[in-house]
């Protein structure tokens, strides 16, 4: 073969020849190497084993184009991290499409107590401003202290890990129940902590005024000469005014455990009962003539109205407005 070549060419030529073929030669080797070395780079990015001399060799290397095949694979994956990425937007913006409809106000914050998400509530709540909250924590934000209050919900759900409830917690002056719950990560540590803030104020003063109104109906019942009492439907005992214990000698704490039924005769309690029946179906009043039986025994007759009434929020009730029937009777007669 070389003598043939030496033929054609002179012995200059097939120098150059050769040389040419060797740095052809060398070219390939490194284009082969590049390759192999550039391959391996994006499958460990992909998360495979690189390749090995014995998977290709270096023709099937330029035949079977793996950069080509891993780049469709990463076609593939970044097309799948697209419309994740666009899952994700729609489920943050469904999550914060519920957090402006909820009337509570809601902060997420993480396991530095640094606000990581809130609704408009609770910025209403607070008086805050949104654009100043970032990187702030709940207790400079909400409470307007560097350190973390008594009675925090979230101090209280790291110690614990568990859901909270303060029923009512007080903040410039307002009432809040508070509902806190851990976020853990798969090691069972609080990453995450959710606050929602109900605003009870109205309620809160609502039921003082509630608690007001009784005190001034109690004072005036214990001002009157009528027995007055008012008893549940299963026949506890709400209120019993001062000129009722007079009469019939229990004290405060023997009423409390004391029931209606225990003190009249067993044939007036179906009157009773048609009597709040009645009350109920819509009858504003009706007039009754009962036998108490007092603390010692003795045996009063009383006689009176009773009308529906509703004392801390229960209901059914029956308000009694009775006086001593024997009393009456004597006055009559002595007038």
């Amino acid at each position: 073969m070389k003598s043939f070549i030496k033929k054609i060419f002179s012995e200059s030529d097939t120098d150059h020849l050769m040389a040419e073929n060797s740095m052809l030669r060398q070219r390939q080797f490194r284009q082969q190497e590049y390759i192999r070395q550039k391959t391996n780079q994006l499958l460990v990015l992909l998360g495979t084993l690189p390749l090995r001399p014995e998977d290709f060799d270096d023709e099937a290397l330029l035949e079977e184009d793996p950069i080509g095949t891993v780049t469709e694979s990463f076609a593939q994956i970044l097309e799948h991290e697209k419309v994740l990425r666009d899952d994700l937007q729609v489920a943050h913006d469904e999550i914060q499409a519920i957090l402006a409809s909820v009337g509570i106000g809601i902060l997420v914050l993480d396991s530095a107590m640094r606000i990581q998400m809130y609704n408009q509530k609770v910025l209403e709540q607070f008086s805050l401003d949104g654009a100043s909250l970032q990187g702030q924590t709940c207790c400079q934000a909400v409470c307007g202290s560097p350190v973390m209050p008594a009675n925090c919900a979230f101090e209280k759900i790291l110690d614990t890990r568990r859901p909270i409830r303060l029923d009512d917690w007080v903040r410039a002056g307002r009432h809040f129940e508070v509902a806190g719950t851990p976020i853990k990560n798969r090691f069972g540590d609080v990453t995450h902590v959710v606050l929602a803030y109900t605003d009870i104020t109205s309620r809160v003063e609502a039921v003082r005024e509630l608690r007001q109104r009784e005190k001034i109906y109690r004072d005036l019942f214990d001002s009157v000469d009528d027995i007055v009492q008012c008893v549940t439907a299963d026949g506890a005992f709400l209120f019993v005014n001062q000129a009722w214990r007079e009469l019939l000698g229990y004290s405060p704490d023997e009423t409390s455990g004391l029931r209606f039924w225990n003190i009249i005769t067993p044939d007036r309690r179906s009157r009773i009962l048609e009597l709040m029946e009645g009350l109920q179906r819509g009858k504003r009043r009706e007039t009754l003539d009962l036998v108490l039986f007092s603390k010692d025994g003795r045996e009063i007759a009383v006689a009176g109205s009773v009308r529906s009434c509703h004392v801390g929020g229960k209901s059914p009730a029956l308000l009694f407005m009775l006086h001593n029937a024997e009393e009456a009777a004597k006055g009559v007669v002595e007038g």
